[in-house]
Parts: structure tokens; C-alpha cells; sequence
């Protein structure tokens, strides 16, 4: 009778146990709310921890070192707008569950001189989002800044806009899962990017109505071709600016290749790049040798062609073996790994012959010209 008793009871508790998890694992429901002392921070935890999903017009939240977004570890789902200004944190860590965001996510920092955010850890797990926004504020002149987007390691989507402005990282490497970008792509400002490493995997950017593309005032910004598997869609509402990225030399990269010989709108604008990106007729002129030179070879491209340091193989079938001989025709690198990159930076300079063997069988030959 005692077992029996017990087993009773102890479904009873399990069942009661149920019961709370489903009524309070809900949908939360709420206008505006501004999250900018403690009482409200934990006003806010009280009154929506177990909420599984929350609907707003927008969540705010002026985070310091006092006031640090919570774990809310239920929270899968938010429909509605986030916002965080920050002031003397580090780093942006929280809402440990969140998957998706349908409204937009606005990161900006609350003062001119005190900005010591250095990452954002808070959105490891979201997948989609409506749009995205960097903003910091004058990251010369501080001696922290945001230095790394490795929090959105699981970002596949941005339906409308991903905008980085004034990013002090020297790559882009927190978007390797971003396939997609719905509309607008904008990145300016950022004084120390060196590359697009990170974005190797977006392979579409623009709607059939609306595109917006620009890369712009990034002084030490050098290499693009992280891009060369996107695809940007040309149509007559079409906008496409790569301008004052004095350190940027070929612009002449399948993506950037592709919008102009697609676009019939003339919708686009490059000039004051490094010499070789200088200017619509000259990228132009560059797209038409470059695809004259591989016009054979329609199954694989290389960039950057010519090469500083890293050259990228962008192929229809996967790798089998690449060899590569130099002018004399001696054989100075072979790989079977299926690697799509070749680290060229302490080659010498001039003139290589590449050998590669895709996995149906074919053979491609392609000329390289290591720079310096």
C-alpha cells in the first residue's frame, strides 16, 4: 500500500510538474519596454523568464556593468525588435536560447568615449533574423572595441539588411554560416578590416524589387574575394558602390564580374579604390580579360588573380588535386586534400601554372601571377 501510495503521489507531482512547465512555457505579449536600471531588469525576469516566445513593437536594453542581459533560458523566439545600447561592458552575452528574431537587432553603443565592447556572444544560436545592425563609435580612438562577430556563428539568414559600420576586427569570420542577405548589404567605416574572411559561404544578396550593396571608407581593406561565390541580383532598382577603400586593388571577382555584365542599368559605381579598382571602366576592362584568359575553363575560377598571399578555388565538383609548377616547369606544390585555398605569401613573384583534377575526372590548367 505504501509503494502504491508513493508511485500516486509521485506521478500527481509529476503530472502538477507538466502542467506548470505548459502554462508558463507560453507566447508573451507587450508593447515597449526599456530595460535601463536594475528595477527594470528585474521587473523584466520576473515577469517573463518562462516565456518561450515574445511578441513586441521593441526590446531595449541600455546594458553597463550593472545592468547585463539575462539568460532567459526558454526564449526561442522573438517577434518584435531588439535593442542594446552599451557602456563600459566588454562583452554582450545572454538570451542563451534564442533561434529567431523577425524584427530587427540594433547594437550601438551609449557613448563617444567609453566603448569597451569587445564581443557579442548573446545570439550563438540565432539562425535567422529580419536585419542586423552594427554600429560602434569611434573605434580609432578607443583602446577597446568590438573586435569579434563569432556570436553569430549560426546566423544562415538576414531577410532584410545587414549593416557593419565602424567594426575594429580585421575580418568578418562570425558569419561562415551566412548563406543569404534578403536586400541590402552595407560595410563601411571599418578602419582595420584587412579581408571578407567569414562571408565565404553567402552565396545571395538583393531581391528581385530591391539591392543594395555597398563597400566603402575601409581604409586597410585589401581582398574582396571571400565574395566570389555570391551572387548579386542586377534589376533596374539595382544600387552597387564599392568606393574609398584606398587599399582595395582588384575588384574583379566573379560576384562583382557577374552584376555588371547582368546589369543593363549601368546602377552602379566604383572609384576611388586602390589602382586596378579605380573606376567602373577599368573593373570592367579587368572582367573581360579575366574571362577571356578562362574562357576554356568554365568549370573553375581562382581568386585573387593576380595573388599577394592567399589564392581561393571556386569549383563546380570538389577538389581531387592541385599542382602548381613554376615558370621553369618545375613542380613546386601539390596537394590531394581537397583544400580550396593555397597560402602564395612567402612565394616568389611571377608567373604559375596551376594543374587541377576535379572529382569527375577532369583536368583544368589556369595561369597565377603572384604579385610581391
Amino acid at each position: 500500500m505504501m509503494i502504491k501510495f508513493c508511485l500516486k503521489t509521485l506521478l500527481i507531482i509529476l503530472i502538477s510538474t507538466l502542467s506548470i512547465a505548459q502554462v508558463f512555457a507560453k507566447k508573451c505579449e507587450f508593447t515597449i519596454i526599456n530595460i535601463a536600471t536594475i528595477n527594470d531588469l528585474t521587473s523584466f525576469v520576473n515577469q517573463y523568464n518562462l516565456c518561450d516566445t515574445i511578441v513586441c513593437t521593441k526590446l531595449s536594453f541600455n546594458l553597463s556593468d550593472s545592468i547585463l542581459l539575462p539568460p532567459m533560458p526558454n526564449l526561442k523566439v522573438l517577434i518584435g525588435n531588439f535593442g542594446f545600447s552599451h557602456k563600459d561592458i566588454e562583452t554582450i552575452d545572454g538570451f542563451s536560447s534564442l533561434e529567431k528574431v523577425t524584427g530587427e537587432i540594433n547594437v550601438g553603443n551609449s557613448t563617444l568615449n567609453k566603448d569597451k565592447l569587445e564581443q557579442i556572444l548573446a545570439f550563438k544560436r540565432v539562425k535567422s533574423v529580419k536585419s542586423l545592425f552594427i554600429n560602434s563609435v569611434n573605434v580609432i580612438s578607443n583602446p577597446f572595441y568590438l573586435k569579434s562577430l563569432k556570436g553569430f556563428d549560426s546566423l544562415e539568414i538576414v531577410e532584410d539588411i545587414l549593416s557593419i559600420r565602424r567594426f575594429a576586427g580585421v575580418r568578418l569570420n562570425g558569419f561562415k554560416a551566412l548563406k543569404k542577405i534578403g536586400k541590402v548589404f552595407y560595410l563601411q567605416e571599418c578602419p582595420n578590416l584587412l579581408t571578407l574572411e567569414g562571408l565565404e559561404n553567402l552565396r545571395e544578396i538583393g531581391a528581385q524589387w530591391e539591392t543594395s550593396f555597398l563597400i566603402a571608407d575601409n581604409n586597410s581593406l585589401h581582398d574582396i574575394s571571400a565574395l566570389s561565390g555570391a551572387k548579386v541580383k542586377a534589376n533596374v532598382y539595382a544600387l552597387f558602390w564599392i568606393l574609398r577603400n584606398p587599399s582595395l586593388e582588384i575588384c574583379h571577382i566573379p560576384m562583382v564580374c557577374d552584376f555588371i555584365a547582368q546589369n543593363k542599368f549601368e546602377s552602379f559605381n566604383i572609384h576611388t579604390n586602390a589602382p586596378g579598382c579605380q573606376s567602373k571602366d577599368e573593373v570592367k576592362t579587368a572582367c573581360l580579360t579575366s574571362s577571356d584568359d578562362s574562357a576554356d575553363l568554365p568549370a573553375i575560377s581562382i581568386f585573387p588573380n593576380p595573388v599577394t598571399d592567399v589564392v581561393r578555388l571556386v569549383s563546380s565538383a570538389p577538389l581531387r588535386s592541385v599542382t602548381l609548377y613554376d615558370i621553369s616547369g618545375k613542380k613546386i606544390y601539390h596537394d590531394t586534400t581537397g583544400s580550396a585555398q593555397i597560402d602564395m605569401s612567402t612565394w616568389d613573384r611571377g608567373w604559375y601554372f596551376m594543374e587541377i583534377q576535379l572529382s569527375d575526372g577532369t583536368f583544368h590548367k589556369l595561369k597565377v601571377v603572384k604579385l610581391f
